[in-house]
């Protein structure tokens, strides 16, 4: 049985320089140990954890899966519970719960400039010292994944994934109509053209919610200019009208002018756009590799068939300069009335037998060091393992980044370009944007 030591992100380092920046082994957890079950007649405390996802998204059952066996044996008399919301829904709820200071005990988070105004405003509890205390919970992370969730020297959640976004191809069209994975970006080109002229539509976007047309327009950004752009953004060395965004915009815009998405894009929503690649209606799908384990379960009609591969960059020197970050991270609400508990939740979330747990049934990327049985990794994920393998560079999304600020407005720039507007223009109004931000 081969295993080796997976090692998905292997430029952490890397990653965080750029993070910093830009935000100001076990099978169990020790406190698992020497768990025992409840005592019939003693009440059960239920935890709450609210967290994105949908009933099409069959990575549910699993979370809820894990929580159930952290539930079933535990010190503390408690059952976990989760509630899930589709991505702008929760949105919506997490901002509406912390204004009214009632946050759930646990909840879903993205790193950075998302995390932090909930941090600065108190609500969010410090898991620092519980780390700190706990050397082996603390030393199963890889290197790097906790800087992007830390503040002032405190660490406040936990990743319990690391994502990045890749192209999804179905394999069986491409070999249809004679394509091979595209190496270089003028052969992405001549892909999408090829399968146009052939009636068939190169690739399927959900325009609905402003996220994903941004993080498409951020990968060509970064194929252009590289990370360089990126960490010249964060120290304030770049600008957003900088010609490298102008030209990414103007890329995509004539995609879209020459039929290389499906009509009616912008309207449509995320789930829309990975069903019509998931009926064969569209070749091509750019998401975060979080959507494996939607392609490899078996209510995937075209399960055998999905493939994945990097956009390759417009200019080659920046081949494997990424949109990619931790993922899944939870923190602890200050309001929680049970906070070992839940410490003790997010130490069995993130032990060896949940990481591949994830690994195996979801094809999510763990955020830990585990040891990899290659035999239990569905082909899916092994191509995305061998595509994590050759970065030289990961940018997380902007949103997360500069939270409801400048990152919001550029997923919102990136959706009127979309949707035809002028690049220069928008972008010209997001610097203005971030000067006027700055000055407040």
């Amino acid at each position: 049985m081969q295993k080796k030591r997976i090692c998905l992100l292997l430029l952490a380092t890397l990653l965080i320089v750029g993070l910093i920046g830009c935000s100001g082994n076990n099978t169990s957890s020790p406190s698992q140990d020497s768990n025992t079950k409840n005592d019939s007649n003693s009440s059960t405390q239920e935890l709450k954890v609210i967290c994105v996802g949908t009933e099409a998204d069959s990575y549910t059952k699993i979370y809820q899966g894990i929580a159930d066996e952290f539930s079933s044996n535990n010190e503390y008399g408690v059952k976990v519970k989760f509630e899930f919301y589709e991505n702008e829904q929760y949105k919506t709820k997490l901002t509406t719960l912390m204004a009214a200071n009632n946050v759930e005990d646990i909840f879903f988070t993205w790193e950075l400039g998302f995390l932090k105004p909930f941090v600065e405003a108190g609500k969010v509890y410090s898991l620092q010292e519980a780390m700190d205390s706990d050397s082996e919970w603390k030393a199963r992370f890889l290197e790097g994944v906790l800087e992007p969730l830390t503040f002032d020297g405190k660490l406040y959640a936990v990743p319990t994934q690391t994502t990045f976004c890749v192209m999804f191809y179905n394999k069986q069209i491409f070999e249809d109509n004679g394509l091979s994975i595209p190496t270089t970006y003028e052969e992405f080109l001549n892909v999408c053209e090829t399968l146009k002229n052939n009636g068939i539509t190169p690739m399927s976007l959900g325009g609905s919610d402003a996220w994903i047309p941004a993080q498409f327009v951020q990968q060509i950004t970064n194929g252009i200019a590289g990370i360089e752009l990126y960490n010249g953004i964060c120290d304030g060395t770049r600008k957003w009208n900088d010609p490298a965004h102008i030209e990414a915009a103007k890329e995509v815009q004539a995609m879209i002018e020459k039929g290389y998405f499906q009509d009616g894009m912008i309207g449509m929503s995320p789930e829309e756009a990975r069903s019509l690649f998931m009926n064969g209606k569209a070749a091509m799908y750019f998401m975060g590799c979080w959507e494996v384990s939607t392609f490899i379960s078996d209510d995937c009609p075209i399960k055998d068939y999905v493939g994945a591969f990097i956009l390759p960059a417009k200019n080659a020197e920046h081949n494997y300069i990424n949109v990619g970050s931790v993922d899944t991270s939870f923190a602890i609400s200050e309001n929680c009335k049970n906070k070992e508990a839940a410490v003790a939740f997010l130490k069995y979330y993130t032990s060896s037998s949940a990481q591949e747990k994830l690994l195996y049934e979801a094809g999510r990327l763990p955020s830990t060091k585990i040891e990899v049985d290659e035999s239990k990794v569905a082909p899916l994920v092994s191509e995305v393992i061998s595509i994590s393998e050759k970065f030289k560079g990961l940018t997380p999304w902007w949103d997360r980044v500069f939270g409801a600020g400048e990152g919001v407005e550029f997923n919102n720039t990136c959706t009127a370009v979309f949707a035809g507007e002028d690049p220069q223009e928008r972008f010209d109004a997001l610097q203005a944007f971030a000067e006027e931000n700055a000055n407040r």
